[in-house]
């Protein structure tokens, strides 16, 4: 019998591998050879890559707190507050989560379940978008002439960690310069302007 000890040295393992070569093209036998584990081990915690990329993911984020950083977006006392937080939680969460994103973007194009996953989160961060759009509606603080649903796709799109990829590693931003920008963009696009 399997032992989640076992799952979690895999999960390690495969974040290491991911991370160290910034690709997808990790084999599930790296990866069982990286956990000193047999491959036929891994696919007794694991169906399959997609499968393991989906449950690193989950791993990531409980490793890095993300439950604990959206609380920080949760309980900002306004919405643009909690736009700002948004912003820097890009900052904080992106550089570890990007290697494993970015595997997990190449596989969900052929794998139905993996791109459900890939759906699922970009949905998540869409509502949570829409939820501080809606709070800044509420407040007045939402820049008039922006509907917003408008307002929340471009909330989602521009702290999307598309866009963190081509500011950050395409063009050499700072994590400073990234948060600065950013949220200067959106309080000027969507809010009372400058921050």
């Amino acid at each position: 019998m399997s032992s989640p000890n076992s799952s979690t040295r895999i999960l390690d393992a495969a974040l290491q591998l991911i991370t160290g070569q910034q690709g997808a093209d990790v084999t599930m036998a790296e990866i069982a050879k990286a956990a000193g584990i047999s491959r036929q081990a891994v696919y007794l915690h694991f169906t399959d890559r997609a499968d393991l990329l989906v449950a690193l993911v989950r791993h990531v984020h409980e490793r890095l707190g993300a439950a604990r950083e959206m609380y920080k977006v949760e309980q900002a006392p306004t919405g643009v507050a909690a736009m700002r937080e948004w912003v820097a939680l890009q900052v904080r969460l992106n550089p570890p989560i990007w290697p494993v994103a970015r595997a997990l973007d190449v596989v969900r194009r052929t794998d139905e379940a993996a791109e459900q996953a890939w759906q699922d989160r970009q949905m998540h961060r869409l509502e949570t978008c829409r939820r501080i759009v809606g709070r800044m509606s509420q407040e007045g603080t939402l820049k008039s002439g922006i509907g917003q649903g408008a307002a929340a796709d471009v909330l989602w799109s521009i702290t999307s960690v598309r866009a963190w990829e081509d500011f950050v590693l395409g063009l050499g931003w700072t994590a400073a310069q990234y948060e600065k920008r950013i949220t200067r963009l959106l309080c000027d696009a969507l809010g009372p302007g400058e921050p």
